[in-house]
């Protein structure tokens, strides 16, 4: 801070020293010696720059001359414009500046013996304040040398144009030449051809002086006065045609305007379209005329002329531009027929020399042989259209189009700043807040330190901001802005570095901050602070890599790319960038399942690639359950057809086509099962992540789900029919002998066609066109539309909606309006292809929730298919439990028979009843046993899923393939003894083997294999005694009650 004291003494900081100014840029002593480059001196004779008591340093590096003894020359600036930089010798003491990054330079010595850099002479531009470096070019001159009183220190002195012929009218002191040739020739006559008001003359002055030759087309200083006043007559037909800028009309005739009035500060207008005044403020401090944007050379610090959002939309054909070029160039797309003339021929004012497109409110020109397309219809806002490929590009082009776009892709809650307390100086991260101790345990101990950046000593000032956070490091990819700054900036972030590069100089974003007050670092270099409060200062800028723009640490690293040229997201860890919407998510949000890219990158990359069937054990047992499936079903239901006509009993007719049933049901699924394997790994091969989408919304999948729900549901349901039947039969077996007739066939025709239509019903309830609101869960809308990414589900549609139409009531659309209404914000203009067309919009169904195409059991409470899903639950949890209890009932029944059986006089229990009793209990464990591992476990995970408890959606993979398939593969087991003995009696004699290979590898290889050889023979030694036994109990009774009895016992036996 500069301590000004009495009559403009200031005190240099840490010294004892005074210095005084005078005149702005005169010092009365060598200032502060305990400051070598002289930074805590500066002038107030440029940019408005004053020492007060409220400013640091204005940043001017300050040269003491060498031509006197107690004077500054007040800064490098200065001495350039009085000629002394890179003149070939230092005329500073204190600094070489004015020398430095000064090359083999070649000076030209002008008339008035003034020298100038050679390259500045006739360079179109003044340099120096008499203009006199552009007074003799081309073969002309402008202004006129002559001796001047009271000047003898040159020969000559230069006149420049706006200093002829000001006469008598001039109320400002002028140097007149001694022999009068500045005033000669200036009385306008009959003969003078141009004459205008002089720019020195009197308000209310009538008097005109004549244009002269060496005044026309002459250079002036920026913001100076030239020859004449009002409109440029002085800077029209100009002999020296390099200083040519432009042809056009004055006051309709035809004329040349020179270079200098081209976007000139003062804003008159000379030609009569006031085409040399078409000029744009590219940046705050850049202005350019609009024919040297686009044109391939940079003009303004950084490229900003170039990368205009106008030079996105160029024409193919080229045209010689007014202003700046003489070779043909493209021009944007936006000059044409708007009503300024932008080529020297006019070709941009007629509109048939250019390809159009739309109609009405989207009429625009096209690049040439450009397909046509339609656009989006902006709600308010010019121009009225955005491009589709311009959609969504984070510029706003119309009304609220980024709005729009922030409700369509992923919207994101971050936070960027921290708690701020004291003024900007205490920060706090938030569980690191007095009185949440709790929450401070779990984080870890938190602790207080300073920051700033760079860690420089600043001379006067003490900006450094107090830090809380937690002491120790951590994942730093969930925080954002000041968070992840100060957090990775104090090495607290696991793999994070600090994104702060580039260190604020004094000279960096020359756009910003006016107010900007500067100060002494390390005692090296300038650097730049602002006023926050009272006595306080900051620093804390993010200065981007083009030096140009300078950002709040809340603006670094939060998803948003705020320089222009990516530095401020470029160092940063905590994000993800979408390529083909250029935009950035969290990185958190990568691979979590959800879509929100265009290109689906953040979910099909190298880190994760998703597949119908994520594992190979999942992928292995959809091969092989799939053929099983198929394979034994439809063996059993070949084999029921042959011996079905042969039926001669209702219970063998029922118990047999109801198999046939339960069996075409587990084909089905295996079919089902089969057709998954095929896609996920032969006909997407590995490509499925890209194509999740269109998969999901395809007819095969909702072909597959519907074939594997009426393939599950006919299954199960005849499955209970089957269990019912059996133990009516067993209950009551009068019904044995039960003759087929056509009224039972009859019967039994209508009850498998129910079950069957039962079964269809609940598959293709979801598709059913008439019931779309109620169970398509969302749609895709063509990529090249960009105003979506991924399914849009109705609660992201209606935000859209309302976005875009700025207000709407909050009630439940059908989807048919909603396809309609976001079929509006586009346009249908002629034949061009319509993406927004319903057509062409994919819906996502019931059966589209996850790449294996299943029935949507996991539903949550918001879900309107919710009480659709619970019903079917709710039915098979029934289902099941008809079949354990009918089951059950079975076998307690068929236990008690036999007991009766053997405990009454004379009572036969052959081998082959008992046999056969063991094998039903064997099967109706094993069915009981299936059915629950099938549907409990997969009830209740619904059940969680439903009240939120767990999220199961992963897991519908394991329950398609592994758990709900599980009937489909026992079934055939239970139902045919032959493939039981093919596939059971293999697997038992392996297990077998294995157990002999283990029991010689433990020593008992010869008692064990005498054993395994003898095991046969001695088995049926022991089935031959038994049997003997029981011969010789059978001789006492009356064969026909043998026959009765065992004939009886063995009939219920195999109903069962």
């Amino acid at each position: 801070m500069k301590y000004v004291c009495k009559d403009d003494w200031i005190k240099c900081h840490n010294s004892s020293e005074f210095y005084q100014v005078y005149n702005g840029f005169e010092f009365s002593r060598n200032i502060c010696t305990n400051d070598k480059h002289f930074y805590q001196a500066c002038d107030n004779t440029f940019s408005g720059m004053k020492i007060t008591n409220d400013e640091i340093l204005c940043g001017n590096y300050l040269c003491k001359s060498k031509e006197t003894r107690y004077k500054f020359i007040g800064s490098t600036a200065y001495i350039e414009k009085e000629d002394k930089v890179c003149n070939g010798q230092s005329d500073c003491i204190n600094t070489d500046l004015d020398e430095t990054n000064c090359f083999k330079l070649n000076f030209t010595e002008l008339p008035s013996e003034e020298s100038v850099l050679s390259s500045l002479v006739c360079d179109k531009k003044c340099d120096i304040y008499s203009c006199e470096d552009e007074a003799n070019c081309n073969g002309l001159t402008y202004g006129i040398y002559c001796n001047v009183e009271y000047i003898y220190d040159s020969k000559y002195y230069y006149r420049q144009p706006s200093a002829v012929c000001r006469g008598t009218d001039s109320n400002q002191f002028r140097l007149s030449c001694t022999n009068g040739e500045d005033i000669k020739n200036c009385t306008v006559t009959d003969d003078t051809e141009y004459a205008c008001k002089h720019s020195f003359a009197k308000e209310g002055s009538t008097t005109l002086v004549p244009i002269l030759n060496f005044t026309r087309c002459a250079a002036f200083f920026p913001g100076k006065k030239r020859y004449c006043k009002g409109t440029a007559f002085d800077q029209t037909n100009c002999t020296d045609t390099e200083r040519v800028g432009l042809s056009c009309e004055v006051n309709g005739y035809p004329s040349t305007l020179s270079i200098f009035m081209i976007c000139n500060e003062n804003k008159d207008q000379t030609c009569d379209d006031n085409i040399e005044n078409q000029c744009l403020n590219v940046t705050e401090s850049c202005r350019v005329h609009k024919h040297l944007l686009c044109d391939g050379k940079v003009d303004c610090e950084g490229g900003n002329d170039e990368n205009n959002v106008i030079c996105r939309s160029m024409t193919k054909k080229s045209c010689e531009r007014r202003v700046g070029h003489q070779e043909p160039l493209q021009i944007p797309l936006v000059w044409l027929t708007d009503g300024i003339k932008d080529c020297t021929d006019g070709s941009d004012e007629i509109s048939g020399e250019w390809q159009k497109c739309g109609v009405g409110k989207s009429v625009r020109f096209v690049t040439e042989g450009e397909k046509c397309e339609n656009v989006f219809i902006c709600r308010w806002g010019e121009p009225g259209y955005v491009e589709l490929r311009d959609l969504c590009d984070g510029v706003e082009t119309c009304g609220n189009e980024n709005k729009i776009c922030s409700e369509s892709h992923s919207s994101f809650s971050i936070f960027t700043s921290l708690l701020t307390t004291e003024m900007g100086m205490e920060k706090n991260l938030s569980y690191c807040i007095k009185g949440l101790e709790q929450l401070e345990s779990l984080a870890g101990i938190c602790n207080t330190e300073q920051f700033i950046f760079p860690d420089h000593e600043f001379f006067g000032i003490d900006a450094k901001v107090s830090l809380t956070l937690p002491n120790q490091t951590t994942n730093c990819n969930d925080m954002f802005g000041e968070q992840y700054l100060f957090t990775s900036c104090t090495d607290r972030c696991m793999n994070s570095p600090c994104p702060l590069i580039n260190v604020p100089r004094y000279e960096v974003c020359p756009e910003q901050f006016k107010n900007r007050v500067g100060t002494i670092a390390n005692n090296e270099y300038l650097a730049f602070f602002t006023k926050q409060y009272d006595n306080k200062y900051s620093n804390r800028y993010f200065v981007c890599e083009n030096k140009i723009k300078c950002l709040d640490y809340s603006k670094v690293c939060n998803l948003v790319e705020d320089c222009g040229d990516g530095s401020d997201e470029r160092h940063c860890t905590n994000h993800f960038f979408c390529n083909s919407s250029s935009h950035y998510i969290p990185k958190t949000s990568k691979c979590d399942g959800v879509l929100d890219c265009n290109d689906l990158s953040d979910e099909c990359n190298e880190e994760c690639r998703r597949e119908i069937l994520e594992s190979y054990p999942l992928k292995a047992v959809s091969w092989i359950a799939g053929i099983f499936a198929i394979l034994a079903n439809s063996s059993i239901v070949i084999k029921k057809l042959k011996t079905l006509k042969n039926c001669k009993n209702t219970v063998v007719l029922v118990t047999k086509s109801l198999t046939i049933l339960i069996s075409l049901g587990d084909v089905m699924v295996g079919c089902y099962l089969f057709s998954v394997a095929i896609y996920d790994g032969i006909i997407f091969k590995g490509g499925y992540c890209q194509q999740q989408i269109d998969w999901i919304a395809s007819g095969q999948c909702s072909t597959l789900g519907v074939l594997s729900t009426i393939g599950g549901q006919m299954s199960l349901f005849s499955m209970t029919a089957l269990s019912v039947s059996r133990l009516y039969v067993v209950i009551d077996d009068k019904k044995i002998h039960g003759q087929v007739s056509c009224k039972r066939k009859i019967q039994l025709a209508v009850s498998i066609l129910v079950l069957i239509m039962s079964s269809a019903a609940i598959g293709f309830t979801p598709i059913v066109p008439r019931l779309k609101d109620y169970f398509v869960n969302g749609v895709k809308f063509p990529d090249v539309l960009r105003l979506f990414v991924g399914v849009v589900d109705k609660g992201k549609a209606m935000a859209i909606l309302k976005a875009y139409s700025g207000r709407m009531k909050d009630r439940d659309l059908s989807w048919k309006m909603i396809i309609n209404m976001v079929n509006r914000m586009f346009s249908h203009d002629f034949e061009y292809e319509d993406f927004a067309d319903a057509d062409n919009v994919k819906t996502i169904g019931f059966y589209g929730n996850d790449g294996v195409c299943l029935f949507k059991y996991f539903v949550h409470p918001g879900d309107p298919q919710k009480l659709f899903v619970w019903s079917i639950l709710a039915i098979n949890f029934v289902c099941f439990l008809c079949i354990a209890i009918s089951y059950i009932s079975i076998q307690v029944l068929s236990r008690r028979s036999s007991s009766k059986t053997t405990a009454s006089p004379g009572a036969v229990h052959t081998r082959a009843v008992s046999r056969r009793h063991r094998r039903m209990n064997k099967k109706i464990a094993t069915l009981i046993t299936s059915d629950f591992l099938c549907w409990v476990p997969f009830i209740a995970i619904c059940v969680l899923h439903s009240g939120e408890m767990l999220d199961a959606t992963p897991w519908y993979s394991l329950f398609s393939i592994v758990v709900l398939p599980i009937n489909s593969v026992i079934n055939p087991l239970v139902l045919d003894d032959t493939i039981c003995n093919r596939v059971v009696f293999p697997l038992q004699s392996l297990v077998q083997l294995l157990k002999s290979y283990s029991l010689c590898r433990c020593g008992k290889k010869k008692r064990d294999l005498h054993k395994s050889k003898t095991w046969s023979t001695q088995l049926e030694f022991k089935e031959v005694k038994r049997q003997s036994k029981k011969f010789n109990d059978v001789k006492r009774l009356p064969i026909v009650e043998v026959r009765r009895q065992s004939l009886k016992e063995m009939r219920k036996q195999s109903y069962v």
